[in-house]
């Protein structure tokens, strides 16, 4: 089965519509959809979406979340840490003021047993705390 890798545009485009390029996106969604080919997600295309989604067109946590939650749901849909994106999603989903990017951090560097350096406050107590 043919893989096709996706850029950060292709997530943005299709949460969207935009033109040009939905109608495309949204060709490549359906065939993936019918196990026709597997999409492939790099991890920064996740963390750019959400930057974009968030930042750029204010959209909200929860929408984010859910649409990633989707996303990821699709049996053809790959990406090198999957389960990870997943832990991170629910991480983001339930602490504020934490990033995703944060949210993914965190959650391979817990998945790895490491221990944890930054200097962020906030983010080395939230790490402590939930490991």
């Amino acid at each position: 089965m043919k893989t096709l890798g996706t850029d950060t545009n292709v997530l943005i485009t299709l949460k969207l519509h935009r033109q040009p390029g939905f109608n495309k996106a949204r060709s490549c969604l359906e065939n993936c959809l019918d196990g026709k080919i597997k999409l492939f997600i790099p991890s920064p295309a996740f963390l750019e979406t959400e930057w974009v989604l968030r930042s750029y067109y204010e959209y909200p946590k929860e929408k984010i979340v859910e649409y990633f939650e989707e996303i990821i749901a699709i049996e053809n849909v790959i990406s090198e840490n999957k389960d990870e994106i997943k832990i991170a999603l629910n991480l983001f989903k339930q602490y504020q003021g934490i990033s995703f990017t944060d949210s993914l951090l965190i959650t391979q560097i817990q998945n790895r047993n490491y221990d944890f350096l930054t200097f962020d406050k906030a983010l080395d107590k939230l790490f402590k705390s939930i490991n």
